[in-house]
């Protein structure tokens, strides 16, 4: 922390104090706190020797230093409103200990600055030495000038790093700043320390209930950090979500998914779904512990297992080969990648070769219509040809035929004056012949011209066909030798591909995930089996509670469910493994068709997708605007009758009628929680009235989870409230929060 004293008066000396209280006791509280102070390097140390938890303080301005710890009336801000000075007094250990610094008497001149600050160090692991050197390095920047040049370096990290930002085109001002803002929430909220926890990103920051790592939120997170451009911390996110530690029973066996998902206790408090797994699930049934291990809470009605974040990881894992063309990611190990690549350089020979085929059949379909055409045409030119020349040849018979008729009347003529009408008259005759013969051979030499150019079209159309039908030739023997080739290399690099395809990430992900959502499906009705999913209802069944909160059959995990199968079949296809593809994408076609057979209900006279199985055809308990992701995520068309149907009940149903706000509930459950205000359903609702065209609605929810940011240091909660839309649950909030406002932004500006 920093702060920047100015003198506005005439005193010169100046003394500033500062406390820290961090709460690091035995019971993570303030029980049995404990302090030294280190004189080696000058740093205040506030532990608990039990839980290896410490905090090391450290002045940013050791002049005329004084420091203190203490409880009760020994605390620094005690010495300050007693106008005395700190003692450099420490107080070994304590409930609630407090800890503080005071630099003495500085000398500042009126009108004058200087700069003051102190580092917190935090750790969990003990490692003071570790801690130690972390602190001391960063605090050399502020010792050797001023704690000034530690914000110039941060502004300068933070300006450089919203440098390499993607952002949607025509943002106002105040969506830009809210933009940046959310971004640097989520970096922020990822986990940097290097050991197992490395690349997790948090549902929310401190002072946030949900400091945190889940599944789902993460996965939101990790989209919008895609969304943004920022790949390198989106990768860092998803290789943790790779390769966390699921909690696990002594024999290896993943302690939820033995003890829940797998056993056929169906009684309480188990309640097993007797659904057998082919291996250790991959991902949280929940969320994760800040070391990288697997974590669920619990209540009475037992623990939260939910399978929504199975398709999510899916979806944004798809998202991310999509936009860097990273496959490497997926095939981590060097000989399956270049095995495969080998292959794709042969398959895209074939694929090319096959296009190749396909034109050159179009070529010879077009030769032979042209060569049938001509031929038509030369069969129509002969007839109107002969038709012509014998109307041209009768036409000069006549002729003929009149000027023989004159010519043996001159013959017959007997007087000198009949013998000189007569030889006018031929010699008229004779030059309408001469003119008629002119006239008709013209119109044959057309004629004859037209066939003859019938003939050579004919000719060349023929000619044009021979060679059409050769190039198709070849065609088909280029063809047959790649896919030779092709098959050749898939002899030479699947034995590579198959020993070694167990250390990817496409292993993992498939046969650890993607396989086990296809074997979640519920045998009666093709969904997904019940799970706590997205608004975590926890473990006991509906059919035992009657009642919500319960486990149930979600449309939010079969969605979810379904994009992550879709997107399984996606990666597949691009990485060439086409029995996968066919796999993942007749499973997804299957689910989708259980979820629009199974889920969809009647409601007003529209058609919705129900919150579950259980709460359908109960218009009081059915709307849930998670469904809203159903056409986010493309399983409802956008300009389909259900998709309006399914944002008229969340306008009748969930949005908010109280206060002034455009914005909506979660669901209909009823209590506080669920009917206060989400800033996520509002900005994935947002999303989804953008991909509808309704873009006046959609900017109406952005522009008013903007306004609520502008006045919020532009941040986005988890809540409003449901009276005065004051911020309430956990801010600021990282998926569902600064996630989704990232998501709605590229949606409405994008489209």
């Amino acid at each position: 922390m920093l702060v920047k004293v100015t003198n506005n008066g005439p005193t010169r000396n100046v003394s500033l104090f500062s406390q820290q209280n961090l709460h690091l006791g035995t019971d993570y509280a303030t029980k049995d706190e404990e302090t030294s102070y280190n004189s080696s390097n000058n740093y205040i140390k506030e532990f608990n020797a039990q839980t290896g938890s410490f905090a090391i303080y450290k002045n940013l301005n050791s002049q005329n230093q004084l420091y203190q710890t203490g409880n009760q009336n020994q605390t620094p801000v005690n010495y300050l409103q007693s106008n005395s000075n700190l003692n450099n007094s420490i107080q070994s250990k304590g409930d609630d200990l407090v800890n503080g610094f005071e630099n003495k008497n500085i000398q500042i001149s009126a009108g004058q600055s200087q700069w003051f600050g102190v580092e917190i160090g935090l750790r969990e692991d003990g490692n003071e030495n570790q801690l130690s050197q972390t602190v001391d390095s960063n605090a050399q920047t502020s010792l050797q000038g001023s704690p000034a040049a530690i914000l110039q370096q941060e502004e300068n990290w933070w300006q450089n790093w919203h440098a390499k930002e993607r952002m949607p085109k025509g943002l106002n001002s105040q969506e830009t700043q809210t933009y940046r803002q959310s971004t640097a929430v989520l970096k922020m909220s990822q986990v940097r320390e290097k050991n197992e926890g490395y690349g997790q990103v948090l549902a929310s920051l401190i002072p946030g209930e949900w400091s945190i790592a889940w599944v789902r939120d993460g996965s939101y997170s990790i989209k919008a950090l895609i969304d943004s451009g920022h790949y390198q911390e989106a990768k860092e996110a998803l290789n943790f979500f790779l390769n966390a530690k699921t909690k696990q029973n002594s024999d290896g066996t993943n302690y939820f998914q033995k003890n829940y998902i797998e056993s056929n206790n169906t009684s309480a408090p188990i309640y097993g779904l007797n659904t057998k797994l082919s291996s250790n699930y991959l991902l949280s049934v929940c969320r994760y512990f800040g070391d990288g291990s697997e974590d669920s809470d619990y209540n009475d009605n037992g623990p939260n297992i939910e399978f929504d974040g199975w398709g999510l990881v899916l979806w944004v894992l798809d998202d991310y080969i999509n936009q860097t063309h990273d496959y490497s990611f997926l095939l981590n190990n060097q000989q399956v990648l270049t095995a495969q690549q080998w292959i794709s350089r042969k398959q895209q020979i074939v694929d090319s070769a096959n296009q190749g085929l396909t034109t050159a059949k179009q070529t010879t379909v077009t030769a032979k219509n042209t060569y049938q055409t001509a031929k038509a045409k030369e069969e129509q030119v002969k007839q109107t040809t002969k038709t012509t020349i014998n109307t041209a040849t009768g036409w000069i018979k006549r002729k003929q035929g009149i000027v023989k008729a004159a010519k043996q009347t001159l013959r017959h003529a007997k007087t000198a004056q009949d013998k000189q009408k007569a030889q006018a008259w031929l010699t008229a005759k004779q030059a309408e012949l001469t003119k008629e013969l002119n006239k008709q051979n013209q119109v044959i030499d057309q004629a004859q011209q037209q066939l003859t150019t019938a003939k050579d079209q004919v000719k060349t159309a023929k000619s044009a066909l021979v060679n059409a039908n050769a190039q198709q030739q070849t065609a088909s023997n280029w063809l047959k030798v790649k896919q030779a080739e092709l098959t050749k290399e898939k002899a030479k690099q699947e034995p590579i591909i198959q020993e070694n395809i167990k250390s990817t990430n496409w292993y993992k992900i498939t046969t650890q995930d993607a396989d086990l959502l296809i074997e979640l499906a519920n045998k009666q009705n093709g969904l997904i089996q019940p799970d706590s999913s997205i608004w975590e209802e926890h473990w006991t069944p509906y059919s035992v509670l009657k009642n919500a909160p319960a486990r149930q059959q979600f449309a939010f995990t079969d969605i979810t469910a379904w994009s992550g199968l879709q997107s399984a079949a996606d990666m597949a296809q691009k990485l060439g493994f086409n029995d996968s593809y066919q796999k993942y994408s007749q499973a997804a076609a299957k689910l989708k068709t259980s979820i629009l057979k199974n889920l969809i209900t009647t409601e007003d006279g529209q058609q919705i997708i129900a919150s579950s199985i259980e709460r359908k055809g109960d218009s009081q308990h059915e709307n849930d605007g998670s469904t809203v992701e159903a056409i986010n995520q493309g399983l409802v068309p956008s300009n389909s009758s259900l998709a309006q149907g399914m944002i008229a009940s969340y306008n009748k149903y969930l949005r908010i009628q109280t206060g002034s706000t455009p914005g909506f509930m979660r669901d209909q459950d009823g209590d506080l929680y669920d009917s206060r205000e989400w800033g996520f359903i509002d900005l994935r609702i947002a999303g989804a009235l953008a991909k509808m065209g309704d873009r006046s609605e959609s900017k109406t929810l952005i522009d008013w989870m903007t306004s609520q940011a502008q006045n919020n240091y532009y941040l986005i909660p988890e809540l409003l409230d449901y009276t005065n839309q004051d911020y309430a649950g956990s801010v600021p909030m990282g998926g569902f929060g600064s996630g989704s406002y990232i998501l709605a932004l590229n949606d409405y500006y994008n489209k």
